[in-house]
């Protein structure tokens, strides 16, 4: 039975915990399939405003996202899971779109059994004012599992 996992990481602490969180639940599991997903936000017009400014900057940020995500499959593998099982994903949000959003339009287009991500561990005042993503996973996922590491 395959097991298809959407890993949403970034640069965070809480990241790399579900990362090791996923590799020592799978670690065993020779069929596990997981798609490490890191999501870039545009910046805003209003903050940079020339249009081919900012594709330069979305470029810049997925090269170097290219190579923290590769040492994180590296670091994934490590854990059992076949290298040939372990596949990236860098997606770009745009002013229209959350992280969050990004993470589950992913889920949804994927079809995965799972989804697993870190909580950041934002203060209640924090999460009022510019919400979790944590939180709207779990309140949106459908049909899956969702794992929240914290």
């Amino acid at each position: 039975m395959e097991s298809k996992v959407l890993l949403a990481i970034d640069h965070s602490d809480n990241a790399q915990k579900a990362v090791d969180y996923v590799g020592k639940m799978l670690g065993c599991n020779r069929e596990a399939d997981i798609t490490m997903l890191y999501v870039i936000n545009e910046p805003s017009p209003d903050i940079m405003p020339d249009d081919e400014e900012r594709r330069r900057y979305v470029e810049q940020m997925k090269e170097k996202t290219l190579e923290f995500v590769e040492s994180i499959g590296a670091h994934l593998s490590n854990w059992g899971i076949p290298k040939e099982n372990i596949h990236l994903r860098i997606l770009s949000c745009s002013k229209t779109t959350s992280v969050a959003e990004g993470i589950l339009q992913e889920l949804r287009q994927g079809e995965y059994g799972t989804v697993v991500v870190g909580r950041r561990g934002v203060s209640k005042r924090e999460e009022f004012l510019f919400g979790s993503v944590s939180n709207k996973v779990v309140r949106e996922a459908k049909n899956c599992t969702v794992w929240v590491v914290e």
